[in-house]
C-alpha cells in the first residue's frame, strides 16, 4: 500500500531539501554492503535521565532488537513494541512485519508512537538519532538514498517500508514497492500530519494523538513562560553552512513554525516561506548583515560545518555576537526538524535562552531530551 503526497511538488525542491543530510552518506567510507550494525554502547552519550521505568524506550529489557527466525541476510523479521511491563497494556506487541525505516527521522516517528523498526536506513547522518539509538538498540545500515542499492533492501526481507516523499523514493516508487508494500508521508506535510499517518498504517493513532497534544500544550506553555518573561516579540535568526554555503532556515519549515507558535520573529529575510520542502534561503557576505537578530543561533552537527561562518567579518559584526547573545544549537533538530522531538527540543532550546538563562543543549544532552519527549505523552 503505498501513500503518495497530496500535493504535487517539484523534484528540485525535494533535491535541495534532502540534499541536506544526503550527501553525507555519499563519502568514500559509506558502505551499502547491508551489513547490519548494531548501535554503539551507551557510553557514547550522556547518561539517561532517572525516568519512570514502565516508560517503554527508557529502560528497555534488552537493547537487541527482537527476532524471530532471521533470514540468510541476519535481518530480524519482527517489529514490535518495547516490551518492558507485561503487565502493561501499553506494552503489548503491536506489530508483527518487518519493518524498514528509510530514514532516521522516519525511526524517529514510528519509536515515539511505541513501535520499533527492524531495521533503520541511516541515510541522514542523523547524530542525534546515533546518539539516542545508543540506548534503543536499533539495528542501522549505511544508505544513500540518492543512489539507492535496491538489493541491499531486498537483502533485508522488509514486510513494509516506511519513508518520507522525497523525490529520490517518489522518482523509483516501482523499484521499491516490487521488494515490499511502500508506506510514504508527504515531504511537504507537517511533522504532525506525516506522524499521523505513520500510525493510522500501524493502528496506533491513539498513541499519535498523544503525542501531538503533548507537544501542542508544551509549545502552548513554553510561548506562555516566555511571555510572562518578557521574551515575546523576540526576533531569532537561524543560520547553518552547508557545504561551505551560508543558509538560514526560513519560516516556512518545521523550526520557523516552531518560533512562531512561541510568539517570536525573525530577521526580514528570513520570513520568506521559501519552496515546498525547502525551507532555507542562501545567505551572501553582502547580505548577512540583514539576519542579524536579538538571538542569533548556529546550527552545527556533522553535516553542517560552521567554519567558513565563523571566519566571516561580517558574522563577527553581528549585533548578537558581538553582544553575548549567539549560541550553537544542533542542526540536526533546528535545522531538518521534522518530528515531535524536533519540535519539543527546539521549545526547550528556547525556554533556557529566554526564560532561565541558559544555554542551548548539546549532542551529549540527547539521551535525557529524548527520554523527557517520550514521557510528555504518559
Amino acid at each position: 500500500m503505498t501513500h503518495r503526497p497530496t500535493r504535487r511538488r517539484a523534484v528540485l525542491a525535494g533535491l535541495l531539501a534532502f540534499s541536506i543530510g544526503v550527501s553525507a552518506c555519499g563519502s568514500d567510507e559509506t558502505d551499502q554492503s547491508g551489513t547490519p550494525e548494531t548501535a554503539p554502547a551507551t557510553d557514547a552519550t550522556t547518561e539517561a535521565t532517572d525516568a519512570p521505568t514502565d516508560t517503554p524506550v527508557d529502560t528497555p529489557a534488552d537493547t537487541t532488537p527482537e527476532t524471530e527466525s532471521p533470514p540468510s541476510t541476519d535481518a530480524p523479521t519482527t517489529a514490535t513494541e518495547a516490551p518492558d511491563d507485561a503487565d502493561d497494556p501499553a506494552d503489548e506487541v503491536v506489530e508483527e512485519r518487518a519493518i524498514v525505516a528509510l530514514d532516521e527521522q522516519v525511526a524517529i516517528q514510528l519509536l515515539s508512537v511505541g513501535i520499533r523498526p527492524t531495521m533503520v536506513l541511516t541515510t541522514l547522518s542523523s547524530e542525534v538519532f546515533a546518539a539516542l539509538n545508543a540506548d534503543e538498540g536499533l539495528e542501522t545500515v549505511d544508505f544513500i538514498i540518492a543512489e539507492p542499492s535496491f538489493e541491499v533492501i531486498a537483502g533485508l526481507a522488509p514486510d513494509v517500508l516506511v519513508g518520507i516523499a522525497s523525490p529520490f523514493i517518489t522518482d523509483r516508487t516501482d523499484e521499491y514497492e516490487a521488494i515490499a508494500p511502500l508506506v510514504l508521508a508527504p515531504l511537504d506535510a507537517t511533522w504532525q500530519e506525516q506522524l499521523e499517518l505513520i500510525a493510522d498504517e500501524f493502528g496506533v493513532t491513539d498513541r499519535a494523538a498523544s503525542v501531538i497534544g503533548a507537544v501542542d500544550a508544551l509549545t502552548a506553555e513554553t510561548a506562555a513562560t516566555i511571555d510572562g518573561a518578557g521574551g515575546a516579540g523576540t526576533s531569532v535568526s537561524v543560520l547553518t553552512v552547508r557545504l561551505g554555503n551560508t543558509l538560514a532556515v526560513t519560516a516556512g519549515g518545521a523550526t520557523g513554525q516552531v518560533l512562531a507558535d512561541a510568539g517570536l520573529t525573525r530577521p526580514e529575510p528570513q520570513l520568506a516561506s521559501g519552496a515546498p520542502g525547502v525551507p532555507f534561503v542562501p545567505v551572501s557576505e553582502e547580505n548577512l548583515v540583514d539576519h542579524d537578530a536579538d538571538i542569533v543561533v548556529t546550527a552545527s552537527g556533522a553535516v553542517f560545518d560552521l567554519q567558513p561562518l565563523r571566519e566571516s567579518p561580517v558574522y563577527g559584526q553581528l549585533s548578537a555576537v558581538q553582544g553575548g547573545t549567539s549560541f550553537e544549537v544542533v542542526g540536526d533538530l533546528w535545522v531538518l526538524g521534522g518530528t515531535g522531538l524536533a519540535t519539543a527540543w527546539v521549545l526547550e532550546d528556547l525556554r533556557a535562552l529566554l526564560v532561565d538563562g541558559g544555554t542551548p543543549a548539546t549532542l551529549d544532552d540527547t539521551v535525557d531530551r529524548w527520554a523527557e519527549f517520550l514521557a510528555l505523552a504518559e
